[in-house]
């Protein structure tokens, strides 16, 4: 399934899947949105499906707001699976 990123008043909602065709340009299209607007908040309760890559682009985002002091807020409903992968980035960070 294809990504799709919708944005409404600074939150922006991911839909779809964020796995290695789509997970480079998820990590540049917020790296951009991180460098120019200094916070990000990315509702993920849509994401479908998320492999190794979409948790490296995710991990990759978490350390640069974290280095340049940026506001980071991952939101959203999700399944176990998806809640455990993206739990262990701060763990791992």
């Amino acid at each position: 399934m294809a990504l799709t990123i919708k944005e409404h008043h600074g939150l922006f909602s991911v839909a779809g899947s964020i796995n290695a065709t789509t997970a480079k340009h998820f990590q540049t299209h917020f790296e951009n949105i991180l460098n120019v607007s200094g916070d990000l908040t990315i509702d993920i309760e849509n994401i479908n499906e998320i492999d190794e890559d979409g948790i490296n682009a995710i991990r990759v985002l978490y350390n640069n707001a974290l280095n340049f002091d940026r506001g980071f807020l991952i939101i959203g409903n999700v399944s176990q699976s998806i809640f455990e992968s993206i739990r262990s980035i701060k763990v791992a960070a």
